[in-house]
């Protein structure tokens, strides 16, 4: 298992396990969503200029639209509130273009992961409601991670030629809306619209520097994405 999988599931665990009020309803409120989803990511225009160029070179950086997968595990309900941890998985490449003259970029395959925790609310306060649409807002950490084909390209000094390159780990909130439907006592639907934003990337490199020999990566700001998901609820407290 790879290590950054590793510490994305031990820190969804000690946020279980440190969430005393959490820990103590999870006997009755336990559900376990399993999703998939889609995603658009916004792009940034930005400029590498003095002293690592005489000139400044406009820049651009994006990720492709994305599909992947996740885990929410709500552990506590009632009325109107709930709380729960999530964790997904993303595959995606992270382009680097250069639009100066001549016009170079650099595409590395990134696993985008998020872990964090939601407060969902629910429209209606009835629990025994087959339909119960919410609106949810919460926080976490995205994290951006090298593959290791990423990693020796960017090591090598005839294709990425940056090997301060690395994984980058950002705190990030999200907000969005949703609803669940019960088909069974012990299983149902869900489906959300998110929005994730967090401070852009940095991958391990400077985002401005006085030594002209330095790479940067000057591109500053925050970065959205939007998300649709959809998958199954498995009940397994109260029903």
């Amino acid at each position: 298992m790879k290590t950054w999988l590793k510490s994305a599931l031990i820190v969804v665990s000690v946020l279980v396990m440190s969430s005393n009020a959490a820990y103590a309803d999870l006997r009755e409120d336990l559900e376990v969503n399993i999703y998939g989803f889609g995603t658009i990511h916004t792009s940034k225009d930005y400029e590498v200029s003095f002293p690592q160029s005489p000139t400044p070179i406009p820049s651009h950086f994006n990720f492709n639209k994305g599909i992947g997968g996740g885990v929410r595990v709500n552990v506590y309900s009632r009325g109107h509130w709930a709380e729960e941890f999530y964790y997904s998985y993303e595959p995606n490449t992270a382009h680097f273009t250069r639009q100066g003259t001549p016009t170079s970029s650099l595409d590395l395959d990134v696993n985008l992961q998020k872990v964090g925790v939601n407060a969902l609310y629910y429209l209606n306060d009835d629990e025994t409601h087959r339909i119960r649409p919410f609106l949810s807002v919460g926080g976490g950490w995205s994290i951006y991670q090298l593959t290791e084909h990423s990693k020796q390209v960017v090591a090598d000094p005839l294709q990425g030629n940056a090997p301060d390159m690395n994984n980058a780990l950002e705190i990030s909130l999200n907000y969005g809306a949703g609803f669940k439907a019960k088909l069974r006592p012990w299983i149902g639907i869900r489906v959300d619209a998110k929005g994730f934003l967090g401070r852009n990337p940095s991958f391990g490199l400077a985002r401005n520097s006085t030594d002209p020999n330095a790479t940067v990566f000057p591109a500053v700001g925050a970065i959205s994405t939007g998300e649709v998901s959809a998958g199954f609820v498995f009940y397994f407290g109260r029903q």
